[in-house]
């Protein structure tokens, strides 16, 4: 087979993924035209196989909330409507309680406190203490926010966000608490839809190593002259 119809079959391919997916998204070839910043007429060429770019393949993978390699390899299958796994919950509480043993027995030790001492704290035994250090009794939150305290710390110092994933609505409090904390034209710019994109290529760009951006600057100087 020669180079050009390899090709030709495989923008067919890739026309066929993106309809699906498109589909599948339930948009229009009109919506999918107007977020990559294009005709639907030439939409309606990629969908029929007339090649379309990685750039607005990248674009149209986010658009349709798809994994790219779904857009391009047959072989994919989309994901399902509720892409997220669920959250093994209950291992993961039991792995969270081993943590917090730890963190328990560390914040004791750090306030210069023996076991007998915490329990004396708490109206407990030494042998719970012993207990809740182990990993083998759940700490009882009034008990452990009273405990923190005796050492100086606050119950927030030992809550761990990357173990424990955050509820929507507290993912939101924090999304706002961080916006306030900028300056009015930046917190604007980041609230635009229409800045998402260029706030992800931000942030792609500031994972890479200095060549690559060299790189980069280097190509789009040639666009530009």
């Amino acid at each position: 087979m020669e180079a050009s119809q390899a090709i030709a079959i495989r923008n067919k391919i890739v026309g066929i993924l993106v309809r699906r997916a498109r589909l599948r998204a339930g948009k229009s070839q009109r919506d999918c035209a107007e977020f990559l910043g294009t005709s639907p007429h030439k939409f309606a060429k990629y969908e029929q196989g007339q090649g379309i770019s990685l750039p607005h393949l990248e674009g149209l993978a986010y658009f349709l909330e798809v994994p790219l390699i779904t857009l391009w390899d047959e072989n994919q299958t989309l994901p399902a409507e509720e892409a997220d796994d669920p959250v093994p919950m209950a291992s993961m509480i039991k792995l969270r309680t081993k943590m917090l043993a730890v963190q328990f027995r560390q914040c004791r030790q750090a306030a210069g406190l023996n076991r007998q001492q915490m329990a004396d704290l708490l109206g407990c035994s030494a042998y719970r203490i012993s207990q809740y250090e182990a990993g083998r009794r759940e700490i009882p939150l009034a008990e452990l926010e009273v405990a923190v305290e005796q050492c100086g710390q606050s119950l927030a110092d030992l809550c761990d966000d990357e173990i424990v994933p955050l509820g929507r609505a507290e993912l939101q409090r924090q999304f706002a608490a961080r916006l306030d904390e900028l300056p009015p034209d930046l917190r604007d710019f980041v609230l635009k839809p229409t800045n998402t994109l260029y706030l992800r290529i931000a942030m792609l760009l500031s994972s890479m190593k200095a060549d690559s951006l060299r790189q980069i600057a280097e190509t789009l100087l040639d666009i530009t002259y």
